[in-house]
Order: structure tokens, then C-alpha cells, then sequence
């Protein structure tokens, strides 16, 4: 039984989403500059990459995030976000705009992920799964939240916790389903289904970190997340449309 879960454990971890960085061109710009064409095709809608410019005195200078939009065969159109690379206002900024040419690096830091699950066992199973990711330690977004004092995480606490700390991924683990979330997008990439003997939940997650409490000013937010299979249900149908 054991030589068994383990052939189906690799099964699964080599069906996980693609980790490796690819290198494309940009080949047209949309007029409004706010999308352009690449070089790649059969990419996952929501994938994410950074866009890479190297006029600079044959320097790389990364210029945006953008995400993919729509994908063919042979192309993809993906979207520039005009985020801070680096939210370091002390370190100077190039005016650059992307431009035909630039290259756009998809899958950036998609080795570095973060796992949302519900208790130990779901965390621990993740990790057997998935042994190519480098998980940060959740307590870390745990200690993360009770500084900001924000017991009920948003989509855009999570997205910010992961840009400060360089992850790429997000595993959301909710009612069993296993969630490849791209962390800049938070497209849900991969799905599959997750089985551990343990049913009970921890809010806002698996954390040893203890009584993350709204500010004592903080009025009508509520403070915690409820039942924590609907919470993050809803908050990923709220983003990709379930």
C-alpha cells in the first residue's frame, strides 16, 4: 500500500504547474500600451511573468509584471499591471515603457510558494505532493497578519504577503480541492483533489501564531473568517468567476 501512495504521489507532483522560467520576445503593442503579443503560445490564462528590458548600458532592467490574457498555439497576449517591482521608494526607477523587443520571463519565482490549508496534516500533505516547491513557513504570513491586524486575510493581503517575500504560488487548499494559484494574478492555474483523514479547520489557516485581532479602533469588520471552506471559496470565486 505504501509503494502505491508513493507512485501516486509522484504521479501527481509531475503534473504540477510548470516551474521553469521561459524566455520570450514581445512582438506587437497594443495602441493604449496597455497589452502587447509574445512569442509563446499554450499558456495557462493567469500566468505571470515580468518584462525585461536590456538598452540600459547592456544592462537587464525589469520594467513591469504582466499576466497572460488569451493564449494560442503559437502566441499569447498578455497584460502589463504597472506594479512596483520593488517597493523601495530609496532606489531610483526607470521611465521606461515596454516596447517591441523587451523580453517577458514567465513563470518568475514559481519555485517559491506559500500553502493556505486548513490544518496540520493538509499543510504536510502539500509538501509530500508538491517536493519542488520551496514553501516559506506559514507562520511567517501568520506573524504577517497579526502585525497588520488583519484576521480575515483579502486577496489582496495574500498577494501583497507574497510580493514582499518573492513567492510565485499559492497552494489554497478548500474543501478538499487542491488550488495552484498564480500569485500575482490569482488565477487559479491547477486544480486537483487533496485526501487526508483530518476534517477540521484552523482560521484564518494553518498558523502558530495566535489571536490575529482587528486594531481595538476597528469597527464592523468582523473578526474572523466564519466557516473557512465557504471563506475561501467565495474568495476565489470572487476572482475567477466560480
Amino acid at each position: 500500500m505504501k509503494i502505491i501512495y508513493t507512485i501516486f504521489a509522484l504521479t501527481i507532483s509531475l503534473f504540477a504547474i510548470e516551474q521553469t522560467e521561459k524566455i520570450s520576445k514581445i512582438e506587437t503593442i497594443s495602441q493604449d500600451k496597455k497589452e502587447a503579443t509574445i512569442n509563446l503560445g499554450n499558456l495557462l490564462i493567469g500566468q505571470s511573468g515580468i518584462i525585461i528590458n536590456t538598452d540600459i548600458k547592456n544592462k537587464n532592467v525589469i520594467l513591469d509584471y504582466a499576466t497572460v490574457i488569451d493564449s494560442d498555439t503559437n502566441n499569447s497576449k498578455i497584460k502589463f499591471l504597472n506594479q512596483e517591482i520593488i517597493e523601495q521608494n530609496a532606489i531610483p526607477k526607470t521611465k521606461l515603457l515596454p516596447r517591441v523587443g523587451d523580453s517577458f520571463i514567465i513563470n518568475h519565482l514559481y519555485k517559491n510558494a506559500i500553502i493556505i490549508a486548513p490544518n496540520y496534516k493538509s499543510q504536510q500533505e502539500i509538501k509530500k505532493l508538491y517536493p519542488n516547491f520551496t514553501f516559506i513557513n506559514s507562520n511567517i504570513f501568520g506573524g504577517y497578519l497579526k502585525i497588520n491586524n488583519t484576521p480575515v486575510p483579502s486577496k489582496e493581503d495574500i498577494t501583497s504577503f507574497a510580493h514582499q517575500n518573492d513567492l510565485g504560488i499559492i497552494f489554497l487548499i478548500e474543501n478538499n480541492n487542491i488550488n495552484i494559484i498564480d500569485a500575482i494574478s490569482f488565477n487559479v492555474l491547477e486544480k486537483s483533489t487533496l485526501s487526508v483523514d483530518d476534517n477540521t479547520t484552523i482560521k484564518p489557516f494553518y498558523t502558530n501564531v495566535e489571536d490575529i485581532k482587528n486594531s481595538t479602533f476597528t469597527f464592523f469588520k468582523p473578526e474572523n473568517i466564519g466557516d473557512y471552506n465557504t471563506y475561501y471559496k467565495t474568495l476565489l470565486g470572487a476572482t475567477n468567476g466560480k
